[in-house]
Order: C-alpha cells, then sequence, then structure tokens
C-alpha cells in the first residue's frame, strides 16, 4: 500500500474511534441527567436479579428493569423510579426462596433481615 493510503486509513481510523468515544460520553451523560441520584442504582441493577424497594418505611415493591428504565412495582402498579425521587428509598437485593402473589412491607422487612439479603442503595 502506498504512504498515503495508509495515512487516510490511520486517519479515518482515528476518527472512528474519538466519534466513538465522544457518542459512548453522551450515553453516560443522558443516565446520568436522567436519573440523577438514582444513577449509581441504574448501573448496579441487572434485568436477571431479583430486588425490592422500601419506600419511606411504609410501602414495599419489586423493582425491574425493562428496557434500560428502572419500574418500582408497587401493589400491581407499575411506576417510574423517578416517581419516587423525594421519598426515602432502600434497594435490596435478594434470592427467591418462595413465590408469593402479593408482596406487602411485611415480606419486604423478613427478607431485609435475610442474611442473604443485600442493601444495594439507600438515600
Amino acid at each position: 500500500m502506498k504512504l498515503k493510503t495508509k495515512i487516510i486509513i490511520g486517519i479515518c481510523l482515528t476518527l472512528f474511534l474519538f466519534f466513538l468515544y465522544i457518542c459512548y460520553g453522551l450515553y453516560l451523560m443522558s443516565i446520568e441527567d436522567k436519573y440523577g441520584v438514582f444513577q449509581e442504582l441504574y448501573y448496579e441493577i441487572d434485568k436477571s436479579d431479583n430486588y425490592f424497594i422500601i419506600v419511606d418505611n411504609k410501602e414495599a415493591g419489586l423493582i425491574q428493569k425493562l428496557d434500560d428504565e428502572i419500574f418500582v412495582t408497587i401493589d400491581d402498579c407499575m411506576k417510574h423510579l423517578l416517581d419516587y425521587s423525594n421519598k426515602k428509598i432502600e434497594v435490596y437485593q435478594f434470592e427467591i426462596s418462595e413465590t408469593k402473589t402479593d408482596f406487602t412491607i411485611k415480606d419486604a422487612i423478613l427478607l431485609k433481615n435475610n442474611e442473604k439479603t443485600e442493601l444495594i442503595f439507600k438515600n
């Protein structure tokens, strides 16, 4: 190959990597702008694991990550996590030992005291 061809390929590859880096940075900024204080929780939650949330020590529900959005299901009502941004929340990761149709605050407190349950976020 000629020197000019090598230079052009090198410049194109460098520009491609630069724009890829910029796009990744913009993606991270969009998550930071959207979730704010919940940004760490967004990265911590995995779609395949089980999580529950305790809101103001009054309500409890399950957390699901669907299509890069985090939803909270409390009393068969699914809301976005950002609806709870002005409330005190605790998020725990747990292992399922039995299947339940309802998930109440009593169930959450029992799971919270379980040794296999791990606190992953608290504000």
